[in-house]
């Protein structure tokens, strides 16, 4: 399925191969307006964008929010808080009607620790992320 978005590091991933591995998946879709989850609330899923359109947002010390992201269909959300945390560093607001694979943060995490070929690749994908940002 992300082979078609030509634009998208996801694309080099067999999403058929993805699926299998994962015992604890969802699909869901958001409506504009929603948010999937909030900063600070603890790191339940991963998730892989579909399609739509996702802002990562974080409060600032003034208590008004600052958009740190702008995340669409390919790519993933809650990765690095799902690596490093037990909550959610900031909150993923849907500014466009979106549709997601959602992985719970244990079967995730589970997969890490056997799955040389999924590390590879999350590398990878946490690399080009790195790259993008300087």
């Amino acid at each position: 399925m992300f082979e078609k978005y030509s634009n998208s590091f996801l694309k080099d991933f067999n999403f058929d191969y993805l699926l299998e591995k994962f015992e604890k998946k969802s699909f869901m879709n958001f409506s504009r307006g929603e948010f999937i989850y909030f900063e600070n609330q603890p790191v339940s899923n991963v998730y892989f964008i579909l399609s739509g359109g996702i802002l990562l947002i974080k409060k600032g010390n003034d208590q008004s929010n600052g958009i740190i992201n702008k995340s669409g269909t390919g790519d993933i959300i809650g990765l690095e808080d799902a690596l490093l945390g037990k909550c959610y560093t900031n909150s993923a607001f849907v500014s466009k009607n979106s549709n997601v694979l959602a992985i719970c943060k244990d079967d995730f995490l589970k997969i890490t620790k056997r799955n040389d070929e999924f590390n590879l690749w999350v590398l990878k994908y946490l690399s080009n992320k790195a790259v993008g940002l300087s």
